[in-house]
């Protein structure tokens, strides 16, 4: 079996370029991104040609058994299983798609590297105590959370006798893809992160700094997706020069506020109109800025945890009892991620370095309300681009970033960044099925 699976390595590694396909569901859980590229290289040399990309959204019941599978109170272990191969089926659909759309035989394909969906992300222990506090304010609050007791209970420094350990999970089961597409696949690529004492994430910092590095200008990725995170590359920067973090949340809370706002007819504030018909309430900001997150040091991460559901219908709630108008809260919710962004640049970048200029990625590049307040808030000195003018799609540099990945992990080279996660070493993340 040893020479087996060194033959075929073997084989990938001796294609010069490699077609990979990368696949991405991020917390927002609105669906599979798909990107087909051909990577030369590895490493500082890597050279990327993106052939076509792609977003296959989730039907409701899809995306619904996502989000409820994330919530302690709604997720059970019988869905879990069922919805890891269920999603491996989906990743493996989104892949013979992506292949399909490009003119390119499966069989042409070399490599698949998947970050699945990310279902609970504990990687220390002070956010389980958070998080803890966070559930029983929603058990307080919701019959139906009491009713699901089961789930809660035992909650803190042990669960079940089982002293607490740092972990997070990822599901879209990687041996469903390869067996669905019969190709090499990579996978689950944050625990061995964690198990090295790091954050598990952000992970795509490695392949910002292979994409985006320059000797002139200091610069900031920060992508909005449902968490918006932030790479920031010095000028003429080494890879353990990099300062990356998650900065908060991204389109979390606001999409979760547009579906109460409108009564569920929108899952979305679509280019940011419901907000722009509002105005910040900056009390309710102020409150909302003194989350104890966004004053912790980095390295850091943070998801559905933190910001998920709960915390927005908490947050939805107390406003409206206090008679702040829905579309009020949607802008101060829309200002709270731009402020986030603007503030954490502040606080853990501009003090010890120059930033020339912000590439922003993710869905949050068509919120055209959040884009504003982000110019608002930021320095003039900043210049705002999209990634679309660097010629890669706004939603595509995560799926990207995964087939980069891929290809370090099956050439054997470390591919974390331990200045980012905290890692305590680099080392080689994913694992490979055959």
């Amino acid at each position: 079996m040893a020479g087996a699976f060194g033959n075929k390595i073997a084989k990938i590694l001796q294609k010069n370029p490699k077609k990979v396909i990368g696949l991405m569901s991020g917390t927002s859980a609105d669906g599979i991104d798909a990107c087909l590229v051909e990577i030369s290289g590895t490493g500082i040399h890597t050279r990327v040609n993106i052939l076509t990309f792609e977003t296959y959204l989730y039907d409701d019941t899809t995306r619904t058994a996502i989000l409820e599978t994330c919530n302690p109170t709604t997720g059970a272990v019988d869905t879990v299983c069922r919805l890891n191969f269920y999603l491996g089926k989906l990743f493996a659909d989104a892949a013979k798609s992506i292949a399909k759309k490009a003119s390119i035989p499966l069989t042409d394909v070399d490599l698949i590297g998947s970050h699945g969906q990310t279902i609970y992300h504990m990687p220390d222990e002070k956010t389980r105590e958070k998080d803890g506090d966070s559930r029983q304010k929603t058990e307080a609050r919701s019959n139906e959370a009491a009713s699901n007791q089961r789930n809660t209970a035992g909650f803190g420094k042990e669960f079940c006798g089982i002293p607490f350990i740092s972990s997070t999970l990822q599901i879209g089961e990687p041996s469903v893809i390869a067996q669905e597409t019969g190709i090499t696949t990579v996978a689950d690529f944050r625990p061995r992160d964690v198990a090295a004492g790091g954050q598990g994430a952000p992970l795509v910092p490695f392949a910002d700094f292979i994409l985006f590095r320059d000797k002139g200008n200091g610069r900031v990725l920060q992508n909005i997706g449902g968490i918006a995170n932030a790479t920031f590359l010095p000028a003429n920067c080494s890879i353990h020069e990099i300062i990356a973090f998650d900065t908060g949340p991204g389109n979390m809370v606001i999409d979760r506020l547009a579906e109460l706002v409108s009564s569920h007819r929108h899952r979305f504030d679509e280019g940011g109109k419901f907000a722009a018909q509002g105005a910040v309430n900056e009390r309710l900001l102020a409150g909302l800025l003194a989350h104890p997150y966004l004053s912790k040091p980095p390295p850091k991460s943070t998801g559905r945890e933190e910001f998920g559901r709960p915390f927005a219908d908490n947050l939805y709630q107390d406003a409206v009892l206090s008679g702040i108008k829905g579309m009020d809260i949607l802008a101060t919710v829309t200002a709270f991620t731009a402020r986030t962004i603007a503030d954490s640049y502040k606080q853990w970048i501009a003090t010890k370095h120059c930033i020339s200029e912000v590439i922003v990625s993710g869905g949050g590049v068509q919120n055209t309300t959040l884009i504003k307040f982000l110019a608002h808030y930021l320095p003039p000195s900043m210049k705002i681009h999209s990634i679309n003018d660097f010629g890669i799609a706004p939603n595509a540099k995560e799926a990207l970033a995964f087939a980069i990945l891929a290809n370090e992990t099956v050439s054997g080279n470390p591919n974390n960044v331990p200045c980012v996660t905290g890692a305590r070493e680099a080392v080689i993340l994913g694992k490979i099925i055959l």
